[in-house]
Order: structure tokens, then C-alpha cells, then sequence
């Protein structure tokens, strides 16, 4: 199968969301049930960089597309679960705010502190 480790760093990855999330919110949200589930299905059937790409252009918990508050509750709840199942992406959320997205402080900083994070 096509991309056959992606699928399953995906799939660890978005289990890792739901236990954030839970732990995080108290509850789980629907949106939580489709985060990155595109990227399972499609990794299947295309090229990887081309679904990375197509993903961060379009989902809504990514810094380019999060407009709403509720986009940027699950992009700050994205980066804290991130270092749980992805080697590559060890930062917390405040951290990855800090090294990688300091142009949104003022929108972001203050989500994650909603979040006690």
C-alpha cells in the first residue's frame, strides 16, 4: 500500500489529538473525529508531498487556514499533541508558537493560555 508508514504516523497521531483534547477541553469535539482523517485516505492514492501540501492549504487547524477561535483551539491542541507521536516535531505548543509562528502571538498566545498550556 501506498505511503503505508504515513498512514500510521497519521493514525498514532490523531489518537494522540483525541487524548489532548479530552484532557485539555473535558470533552472530545466532532471536529476532533476528522482532524487529519483527509490525509489517511488520501495518502493512500497520491503522493505524500502533494498531500501534506493539499492538507495545510485546507484544513482549518493550520496557521494559514485557522480564522476562528475554534480553528486555533485545535491548531494549539495540534502542536501540544505533536511531540507525543512525531520525533521530528518534539516542541510544546507554547514553543512551537514561540520558534515558528511569533507573528501570530497575539492571536495565538492567548488561546493557549485559555488552555492552561
Amino acid at each position: 500500500m501506498k505511503n503505508r508508514d504515513r498512514i500510521a504516523y497519521t493514525v498514532a497521531h490523531r489518537k494522540a489529538f483525541r487524548q489532548v483534547e479530552k484532557q485539555l477541553l473535558g470533552h472530545n469535539t466532532i471536529r476532533s473525529l476528522f482532524h487529519d482523517l483527509d490525509k489517511v485516505f488520501l495518502y493512500m492514492l497520491f503522493d505524500y508531498k502533494k498531500v501534506h501540501e493539499f492538507h495545510r492549504a485546507h484544513a482549518g487547524h493550520h496557521i494559514v487556514k485557522a480564522r476562528t477561535h475554534a480553528d486555533r483551539v485545535q491548531m494549539v491542541i495540534d502542536w501540544e499533541c505533536a511531540r507525543f507521536t512525531k520525533p521530528d516535531k518534539p516542541l510544546n505548543a507554547r514553543d512551537t508558537l514561540k520558534k515558528f509562528y511569533p507573528e501570530y502571538t497575539d492571536e495565538v498566545l492567548p488561546v493557549i493560555e485559555e488552555l492552561g498550556l
